[in-house]
């Protein structure tokens, strides 16, 4: 008899907003591996050459980015409005069911300046994971970021509504507006302020 097995990546992704240490709203979602994660992990574990070895690729887990898009954006009449229809434009018709998605729809700053597109290099994108991650078990991980206060919500940003989140490897650039991530999730609005921090907790399971 022949035996079948598969290897599924599962995902568990919880974001937590506090002020000043309680906790204001939740968000948790079961977000999909994408198509280029999928991709990603098979050239991850794969050789090019044997003489010399040379991998595939040998970049890891290190960003995670939030933007305004998502078709479960809750309040387009904040979104689709300036600034954020300027600074941020774009549709909101992407969903966390479908792996061909590449990028965050509507990606939002981290830090930097107020720029329409094209913007400039000195604005921040992704925010870097904290390291080492949080093995729960031989078969998972657990990747942390907290959004302080004063990331993504600034003038002119005042309440910027959140409504999805990327991974990246480091292959990605926190410079750069449009990069391609690895999992992704869609998520009823959060509003995020200069009052609330966000934390993110993503977990991968094998």
């Amino acid at each position: 008899m022949r035996i079948k097995e598969t290897i599924e990546v599962k995902q568990n992704l919880k974001l937590t907003m506090r002020e000043r240490g309680k906790i204001v709203a939740k968000r948790e979602g079961h977000n999909i591996w994408l198509d280029l994660g999928r991709e990603y992990l098979a050239q991850l574990i794969s050789y090019s050459l044997l003489a010399p070895l040379t991998p595939v690729r040998n970049d890891r887990i290190r960003y995670m980015g939030l933007g305004i898009g998502g078709n479960r954006q809750l309040i387009p009449s904040i979104a689709n409005v300036v600034p954020f229809s300027t600074a941020y434009p774009g549709a909101n018709s992407q969903t966390d069911s479908d792996a061909t998605v590449t990028t965050l729809e509507r990606p939002v700053r981290l830090a930097g300046g107020v720029s329409v597109p094209p913007y400039v290099v000195t604005d921040t994108w992704l925010g870097q994971i904290q390291a080492p991650p949080d093995f729960g078990s031989a078969t998972q991980v657990t990747y942390k970021r907290l959004f302080t206060q004063l990331e993504i919500s600034y003038n002119p940003y005042l309440s910027v509504p959140l409504s999805e989140v990327m991974l990246f490897t480091n292959a990605a650039a926190a410079n750069v507006y449009n990069n391609t991530g690895v999992a992704y999730d869609t998520f009823d609005t959060l509003s995020k302020t200069n009052a609330f921090e966000l934390e993110i907790d993503w977990t991968i399971k094998f």
